[in-house]
């Protein structure tokens, strides 16, 4: 059972992440999870966790996932170049919803992971994506 507790904010409050707001991260032994507690905000008119939302949170997941498998320390992030996702259920309100992620494939520029969310036991989406790898940095 996830706790809470074990995630810390992933910051970037200036940016689309924070504008989302709460997603959380924690290291595991296969990488990256994150995690999310449903909000007011996040909600769509039917009263349950909008795609878009769970959306952007499983790309969030998925980029944590290959920056984490890079082992990138350039300071720049892995760019979605697709994103292909499956909805199977919504989240209602407080719902705390975790993401997991992992690496299928790598070259030198581009990176594949695939993914899920999930909340309360249940596969909320699944999805993959590929993902332009950062620069790497060239001694001068």
């Amino acid at each position: 059972m996830s706790d809470e507790n074990d995630f810390e904010d992933v910051g970037q409050h200036a940016s689309f992440i924070g504008h989302v707001g709460g997603i959380g991260r924690r290291r595991t032994a296969d990488g990256v999870e994150t995690s999310l507690r449903v909000a007011p905000h996040h909600l769509n008119p039917n009263g349950t966790t909008h795609g878009g939302v769970l959306m952007t949170l499983l790309d969030i997941t998925l980029g944590m996932g290959v920056e984490a498998f890079l082992k990138s320390e350039s300071g720049r992030h892995p760019i979605t170049i697709q994103l292909n996702c499956n909805m199977m259920a919504a989240a209602p309100e407080g719902a705390l919803v975790i993401g997991q992620a992992q690496v299928d494939g790598s070259s030198k520029t581009m990176t594949w992971a695939s993914g899920r969310l999930i909340a309360d036991g249940r596969t909320l989406m699944t999805g993959t994506a590929v993902f332009r790898n950062p620069p790497v940095e060239r001694p001068s």
